[in-house]
């Protein structure tokens, strides 16, 4: 898949099942999607083929970079909770699970061998993919956002006029 799958689907995620409107700042999601695309930033490969043999599409370096980020989060300095960390590795761990339904790694790479997955998603998908998620994420984190703002405005003003607003006309 592309790196803008992987970088917002982790966001995409963390945005809808916290069951919170703001479950993380904008620089946390940021980080959120970065982690997401962080093995292909590691260790960029120009053929697909090249991914069964990337030390960062494995667990391996997963493990390493999750125990960091744990490391990291018990830092008082550093502003980054326990459960972002815990974002950010699944961001991580999200972006090798989409390249095993695209092609398919090798999970114990370098430590070993387990290459498993598949072309279950087609390549010829891989764009429209990308710009169905803009789309979502331009949806959630703007225009949505706007929409209850206006509609807050809306409340506020015929509130100070005193005329009843219909709750339909949002």
């Amino acid at each position: 898949m592309d790196i803008f799958t992987h970088a917002l689907a982790p966001v995409l995620i963390a945005r809808n099942t916290l069951g919170r409107r703001r479950p993380f700042s904008g620089k946390e999601f940021i980080l959120i999607g970065i982690f997401g695309a962080l093995p292909d930033i590691l260790n960029p490969h120009l053929s697909l083929s090249a991914r069964m043999h990337s030390w960062s599409h494995g667990l391996p370096c997963w493990a390493g970079i999750t125990l960091l980020l744990l490391m990291v989060s018990r830092i008082p300095k550093i502003q980054v909770s326990l459960r972002v960390a815990a974002f950010m590795s699944f961001a991580y761990l999200l972006h090798m699970a989409c390249d095993s339904i695209s092609g398919g790694i090798d999970w114990l790479y370098p430590a070993g061998s387990f290459v498993w997955g598949d072309y279950w998603v087609d390549p010829t998908l891989w764009v429209p993919l990308d710009i169905l998620l803009i789309l979502i994420a331009y949806l959630q984190f703007r225009l949505l956002p706007m929409r209850r703002k206006l509609a807050a405005a809306k409340r506020k003003t015929a509130e100070s006029n005193g005329t009843p607003l219909d709750r339909h006309q949002d």
